[in-house]
């Protein structure tokens, strides 16, 4: 496994515009998201009272949201704009998807032209897998959302609640998580003219080490994000947002680290 990471950090350091294009993206998401956050939520915060021990002015706040919230339609225009948001980023995923993907599996043309090269190829095939792979992650929530309910509703304290939510979120994203790989492995296969069915061959021969390396780099991007959460607790200011932009950085890196590694998993199990 570790010889699949060690070359997937190769290959990515070898990527660095499709690590710049990725890192802008999840930069522009992040400042759309501050401005929604700053325009609607914190005139909010604003009129919460800041009066301790008046029970009766939060109650009487509560109520007011209540009102407000489905009585009129000031929530509509947020809706409407969280919904348009989504549909971009449903766009755009498949897009940015293809021109990493081709570019991990073309190292030999430009980067730039990689990239461009990848979304003009690929990016209807690209559309369908990920409109397939979002059904398939859905899908389960049919069965889930009732049991979830019922396991809300009739708990009686917090760690019974617990107990209960626990596993079924924990089998969700499980289940997220494996649906996830196998399309990564039809989408590579896609990007080097394999058919689906030699693609989902190779990604369920491979499944124990595609499942291995996965988990060391989720935990190895888990740990990091600890760790500059934890700075975020005793060190703010000025250093701490510019540490905390290079993390984005390095998330990106990551992700980026994670494609290539399978990828690199993908290519030598594809020559046997």
């Amino acid at each position: 496994m570790f010889k699949y990471i060690k070359s997937g950090l190769r290959s990515t350091l070898n990527q660095p515009f499709s690590v710049l294009v990725l890192f802008l993206y999840r930069f522009g998401w992040g400042v759309a998201l501050y401005k929604l956050v700053q325009s609607y939520i914190l005139p909010i915060l604003h009129r919460y009272p800041n009066v301790e021990g008046l029970e009766t002015q939060t109650n009487l706040f509560l109520a007011e949201a209540q009102f407000v919230l489905f009585k009129t339609d000031i929530s509509h225009s947020v809706l409407w704009l969280l919904a348009a948001l989504l549909a971009i980023r449903m766009v755009l995923t498949p897009l940015l998807n293809a021109g990493v993907l081709f570019s991990l599996s073309n190292p030999h043309y430009n980067a730039g032209y990689r990239f461009v090269r990848g979304i003009k190829e690929l990016w209807k095939s690209y559309t369908l897998l990920y409109t397939g792979q979002t059904l398939l992650t859905l899908l389960p929530m049919w069965w889930m959302l009732p049991r979830l309910k019922t396991a809300f509703l009739s708990a009686r304290t917090y760690p019974e609640m617990a107990s209960e939510l626990l596993p079924l979120l924990a089998l969700l994203l499980g289940y997220s998580f494996v649906v996830r790989l196998v399309f990564l492995y039809l989408q590579l296969g896609r990007a080097t003219s394999h058919t689906a069915a030699r693609s989902l061959g190779i990604a369920f021969k491979s499944l124990p080490v595609m499942l291995g390396v996965a988990a060391l780099l989720l935990l190895a991007a888990s740990l990091c994000s600890l760790a500059v959460l934890g700075s975020t607790i005793v060190w703010a200011g000025f250093w701490m947002l510019v540490l905390y932009q290079a993390y984005r950085f390095i998330q990106t890196l990551f992700t980026v680290w994670g494609i290539a590694s399978q990828q690199e998993i993908y290519t030598a199990r594809a020559e046997r």
